[in-house]
């Protein structure tokens, strides 16, 4: 279940002592205070800046669903086309723009080593604080979190899984013998 923000909560409210208040001065003939008055008249203001903040709050710390990968997106580390890439495409959020890499390796290389891309590829990008990350499952082809997936490292490609138990059975096919989280491979 979705944790409901107090703006909302706040926002409500105002909206109630808005509509309150127009009753009260239009439907009314009862004696109308000046506070009901000056409600009616600032509450629309103040209504509109915890909206304004709410959606600003919103759009920075968003935690971006996957979007959908165009055949023009390209590595921002080695060039290539992502789309041709279907089973290791990954997708980072950052700054508000959607990043997307060919492999996951290219996207640890970009991550240790931002400050060299952003400048050699003149990528405008300020906050470099990745809001979410995202990579294909290699079995199901499937949008998965980066940060909680398990990795399967072959020929120095990197194969991202769901769950734990599909990267043993991958690992055993190929002879490997670790499996390694997002946190085990950025060291």
């Amino acid at each position: 279940m979705r944790k409901v923000n107090p703006l909302w909560l706040l926002m409500l409210a105002q909206i109630g002592l808005i509509l309150y208040g127009f009753y009260r001065l239009t439907l009314t003939r009862l004696n109308v205070r000046w506070f009901e008055v000056a409600w009616v008249i600032v509450g629309p203001v103040i209504l509109m800046s915890f909206f304004g903040i709410y959606t600003y709050y919103n759009i920075k710390n968003a935690y971006k669903e996957p979007s959908e990968v165009r055949t023009s997106d390209r590595c921002p580390v080695c060039g290539a086309f992502v789309y041709s890439h279907p089973n290791t495409i990954t997708e980072i959020y950052l700054d508000g723009k959607y990043m997307y890499f060919d492999s996951f390796k290219d996207m640890l290389k970009f991550i240790k080593d931002m400050d060299f891309y952003i400048s050699y590829r003149k990528l405008n990008i300020k906050d470099k604080n990745i809001k979410s990350i995202y990579t294909k499952d290699f079995q199901t082809k499937q949008w998965i979190d980066g940060k909680k997936a398990f990795y399967v490292s072959i020929n120095d490609d990197i194969y991202a899984f769901s769950s734990l138990e599909s990267a043993k059975d991958f690992a055993a096919l190929n002879n490997v013998q670790e499996i390694k989280t997002f946190d085990k491979l950025l060291t």
